[in-house]
């Protein structure tokens, strides 16, 4: 299967992080979140109603909608704001190594800070112990930290079949007069954003098939009362994964494993 990979990039300060990403993330669970499912039989079935809630961003001069449901909020929230510690505690410490923004100042003054990525993955669970995802997991560049359910996917535990990745090029300001100019401007960008999301996420492109009763865990979340969002994951990038050099015992033995597989 051919995993469908979204980038969107936005520059931010950093008091909207946790605006912007909230808004792309659920505007984008929107598109793929049902309501409960409701077997007849094992492959008839009929499904329930969300309901949606319009969000005012706190640093943003924007509103979003949501799936109106406050366990997926919180669970999609809770590492939002994990992010958030994370780029801050990069900003704060000379010791942790960042990426630089590479785009251009948003303002007149503005400081740049760091570039951060996090994604959104949708996958469904393997059936198959041995399966293998290959490009999910290079695509989000070893991404640390994770989401709801662990550090991202392992070997035997799903297919991704869509990736979202969004860039952060982040910066501070100091002034008043500035933060007002990036709560207008950033609002911009992420409406335009929005407006590809819903544009592109709705053509037609594979999403997995319904499944039948016994296989509902393997494509949708169920945890939730309220609705049944495809299977998904948040991986976290505050800071570029560091590359662990190889002791020279783990050298040899890797020189060795080379040799023995020649």
């Amino acid at each position: 299967m051919n995993v469908r990979q979204n980038e969107l990039r936005l520059t931010v300060e950093l008091r909207q992080v946790t605006d912007a990403v909230e808004c792309i993330f659920h505007s984008l669970l929107l598109h793929r979140t049902l309501g409960r499912f409701q077997y007849n039989d094992e492959k008839t079935f009929s499904i329930g109603s969300i309901g949606i809630k319009e969000v005012n961003c706190e640093q943003i001069d924007m509103t979003y909608v949501r799936v109106n449901s406050t366990e997926l909020a919180m669970c999609v929230d809770e590492d939002i704001r994990q992010f958030k510690y994370e780029v801050e505690e990069a900003t704060c410490s000379g010791s942790i190594p960042r990426r630089t923004p590479t785009v251009g100042s948003p303002t007149d003054s503005a400081v740049p800070l760091l570039s951060a990525q996090i994604g959104l993955q949708f996958y469904t669970k393997s059936k198959k112990p041995n399966s293998v995802i290959g490009t999910a997991v290079s695509w989000f560049g070893g991404a640390t930290g994770a989401t709801s359910a662990g550090s991202g996917l392992s070997i035997d535990e799903g297919t991704s079949w869509e990736e979202w990745k969004l860039i952060l090029d982040v910066f501070r300001v100091e002034s008043i007069d500035e933060l007002q100019k990036m709560r207008q401007r950033v609002a911009d960008d992420i409406g335009e954003k929005v407006l590809d999301i819903c544009e592109h996420i709705n053509h037609n492109h594979y999403t997995p098939k319904m499944p039948s009763r016994t296989e509902i865990p393997e494509v949708f979340e169920t945890r939730f009362s309220d609705c049944q969002p495809y299977l998904f994951k948040i991986r976290r990038q505050a800071v570029p994964k560091m590359e662990s050099k190889q002791t020279f015992t783990q050298a040899a033995l890797s020189r060795w494993r080379d040799i023995v597989a020649a």
